[in-house]
């Protein structure tokens, strides 16, 4: 067996009156083969085979700046802090559920004075007690419900379980808050440098239309050109205003996932951080994933946690045995209160058993079941999609860096041909137009240069989050 199937589900077959083993892990689909796909992608050369992604992963890309805004989102995120308030409360509540193993004990304390009617009907009866009584009683009282059926340890696993999960989701919750601040980064960085790119086609086109207004003016050229030409100023301008846009956006966006107000001052260098030339592929990725991956994990640990529900609401059938005692002192003065003579005790064992409920608790066992296996299909669901989210990045990171790679050499090819051109214009051989036309066509491969520069950034962002993100569980249910 797996190894994640070995540490995910182990636990399910732990103790519970409930469901045995097999009930349990029935309906749970194994981990789906990846091996086809992952066999591909490191017959590329743009994969090798690596590590799992580091609990700092972010680190790879070597940008100071990223370091600092994602150390800003582990502190100050509020979506983080939710997570962490829900982690709280999932253990106190733990904690109150637990209690109920345990014997529970009470202090009471009570100085009951009280002035008797003389035409009463206490009185009436007994005219040797005097008008005025105290009655003082010091105590303690204990209870305990004896666990037989397990309902109550079954109901502190099940709570253990939820916190479990609550951790799991914390962390599945850092992974998208800090992959989508990467993500923003990355294009913010990008448009950066897509907006000094259309700036410079803002001037070609300028600088086109100045030349054919030039030779309109001196009767050299007819005014059909010169109104194209400015129309393609008026798009690059409205390209600028677009890139304008998105910038602000992604700003607003950067800081708002750092915890900070959308205007906070965001000073970024024009240098675009390092991509690495390879993607990390782990080997082990059918048989590790579901450890690796904090979603399902969150999964796993709720399944646990309602399997022992089930077991709680089943052992509502069985007698409840109980018991309470009262020791203490009871007294009508507080002179002799503590004195052996005032000593009291009381002794209440309890047993109740349901005879007839009217199919309350066989429909109670019956919501938790049909919740269990809610959560089973839910994880089923999810795990196809966690493969397949892994697939899918293997299948794009192939295509984007083999698209990036060609789109190098178209760059290179055009910077070559607008030099030539320039070259010849320079030596009368070639018009000032063409030389314009060329730049411009260079500027266009340079802009697609750029978006799939930002596309290599985004598939290892998105890799890293569908391999978990450098988070790995191994824990077993208490």
């Amino acid at each position: 067996m797996h190894r994640a199937s070995v540490c995910s589900f182990l636990f399910l077959a732990s103790c519970s009156i409930s469901m045995s083993r097999q009930e349990q892990v029935e309906n749970i689909l194994p981990t789906p083969p990846i091996e086809v796909s992952s066999q591909d992608a490191l017959d590329s050369p743009y994969f090798a085979k690596g590590d799992w992604p580091s609990e700092n992963w972010w680190e790879i890309f070597g940008s100071e700046e990223l370091n600092s805004l994602i150390v800003n989102v582990l502190k100050q995120n509020p979506t983080l802090q939710q997570a962490q308030a829900r982690i709280e409360q999932a253990k106190q509540n733990a904690i109150i559920v637990g209690a109920k193993l345990y014997p529970l004990v009470y202090f009471n304390a009570s100085d009951n004075w009280e002035y008797l009617s003389k035409n009463g009907l206490y009185r009436a009866l007994n005219p040797d007690i005097g008008l005025a009584n105290s009655q003082i009683d010091f105590g303690l009282s204990f209870s305990y419900e004896f666990d037989f059926w397990g309902k109550y340890r079954n109901l502190y696993r099940a709570a253990l379980g939820k916190e479990q999960a609550a951790i799991a989701e914390l962390a599945q919750a850092e992974l998208i808050t800090t992959t989508s601040l990467a993500q923003s980064f990355f294009a913010l960085k990008t448009n950066l440098v897509r907006k000094e790119l259309l700036e410079n086609l803002y001037q070609v086109r300028k600088n086109y239309f100045d030349l054919q207004t030039l030779l309109l003016k001196n009767s050299l050229l007819s005014k059909l050109p010169p109104l194209l030409s400015e129309e393609r100023v008026f798009e690059a301008e409205q390209k600028i205003y677009k890139i304008d846009e998105e910038i602000a956006l992604e700003k607003h966006l950067v800081n708002i996932l750092a915890g900070l107000g959308p205007d906070e001052f965001l000073e970024l260098s024009p240098d675009l951080p390092f991509l690495p030339e390879e993607l990390a592929l782990p080997s082990s990725i059918s048989s590790e994933l579901l450890v690796r991956r904090p979603d399902l994990m969150a999964e796993v640990w709720r399944i646990d946690a309602i399997a022992k529900e089930v077991g709680a609401a089943k052992a509502e059938y069985w007698p409840n045995i109980n018991i309470a005692v009262t020791p203490g002192f009871q007294s009508g003065s507080w002179s002799d209160i503590f004195s052996w003579a005032s000593k009291t005790i009381g002794v209440l064992p309890g047993l109740s058993l349901p005879i007839y409920t009217a199919g309350a608790i066989g429909a109670n066992v019956g919501v938790k079941k049909a919740l269990f296996d809610e959560a089973v299909y839910r994880y089923n669901d999810l795990i196809l999609k966690s493969f397949a989210e892994v697939a899918d990045m293997l299948a794009v990171g192939k295509s984007v860096y083999a698209q990036k790679e060609k789109q190098t050499e178209i760059v290179q090819n055009a910077t070559e041909r607008y030099e030539l051109t320039l070259l010849r214009e320079q030596k009368g051989l070639d018009s000032a137009f063409q030389v314009y036309s060329y730049l411009e066509e260079l500027i266009a491969k340079q802009l697609d240069d750029v978006q799939l520069l930002y596309s290599q950034y985004l598939v290892a962002v998105k890799l890293t989050k569908a391999l978990g993100g450098g988070y790995v569980s191994c824990k077993e249910t208490p």
